[in-house]
């Protein structure tokens, strides 16, 4: 069911495959996902020309698309959802100007008539300038072989020991895809008390949205704000943490610990796609580390 597209003058080659539940692996892009990113690819071209002609730079632009099937009679797209996410510093005027020169594109005017196409322009928000806290355990008496030290939170109101057996996620993954979990209503302080363990943080709010942490007692205890996604991962030893919660008057614990799988969340994809920020142990400190390969401007788009 795979194919290959070969263009003769650039020698670059699109690869197809059939859908998941359409006799196919789903591998690659099916055919009528082309036909969407056609769709996507062909505003921000035009966005992109018109930015040019009148002198603008644009920062990232990002186009996620919904393709919906038809269920009976023949099948063919019966619709296509845009959510096109503009820049922050966008003015009103240059949003105007933008919007009326994707009316000129192309792939929609030869679609129009047989799809239903739905657009939504949003602008993206200023994000939060951000750092991890990381509270510090005060070690008050050592004697041979035995360490004893103060794990206490200021206003911590619950408590609990979640110990990871082995090579363990938690929350597991749900197939290919991770798994985190959120709170709204609780601020975590974890403390590994035995092992090690790495926490993926992720928020898109935040002006770096995927945060890399390899936790050890030393560190003192990670801090994680309301409204932050995060996994944990064990090695094969296993590990403990105390998380010394802080929860408000709404916290019920049936409601905060959902796992929330980046299958149909774009936006946590879009975050954990982001350049990490690395946060490890070094020479007696808490050092912060990132690697950045990704450009200044950027144009993106997501079926």
């Amino acid at each position: 069911m795979h194919t290959e597209a070969l263009h003769e003058r650039s020698g670059q080659k699109l690869r197809t495959d059939a859908p998941i539940d359409h006799a196919g692996k789903g591998e690659s892009f099916a055919p009528t996902d082309l036909l969407a990113t056609a769709v996507g690819t062909c505003f921000l071209t035009v966005m992109g020309i018109t930015a040019k002609e009148e002198g603008w730079k644009l920062e990232e632009i990002t186009i996620a698309i919904d393709k919906k099937m038809t269920t009976q009679g023949a099948r063919k797209i019966e619709s296509l959802s845009l959510q096109i996410e503009m820049p922050v510093d966008l003015k009103e005027d240059q949003l105007k100007v933008l919007q009326k020169a994707t009316r000129d594109c192309p792939v929609l005017r030869s679609l129009n008539d047989s799809i239903h196409i739905k657009v939504k322009w949003n602008q993206a928000q200023k994000k939060k300038n951000t750092t991890l806290n990381f509270v510090p355990t005060h070690v008050f008496r050592e004697t041979p072989q035995v360490t004893f030290f103060d794990a206490g939170v200021n206003g911590s109101n619950g408590s609990d020991v979640v110990i990871h057996h082995g090579a363990a996620t938690s929350p597991p993954n749900d197939d290919d895809f991770e798994q985190y979990y959120v709170h709204y209503h609780q601020i975590d302080h974890n403390l590994v008390l035995d092992g090690r363990r790495t926490f993926t943080l992720l928020n898109p709010d935040w002006d770096e949205p995927h945060h890399v942490i390899y936790l050890n007692q030393r560190m003192g205890a990670l801090q994680i704000p309301t409204g932050t996604y995060h996994q944990s991962v064990s090695g094969k030893e296993g590990s403990m943490v105390l998380n010394q919660a802080v929860r408000d008057k709404d916290f019920e614990p049936d409601k905060e610990f959902i796992p929330v799988s980046l299958r149909d969340r774009v936006d946590l994809r879009k975050a954990k796609a982001a350049d990490p920020v690395y946060w490890l142990w070094d020479d007696g400190r808490i050092k912060r580390l990132k690697l950045s390969c990704t450009s200044s401007s950027k144009k993106k788009i997501r079926i």
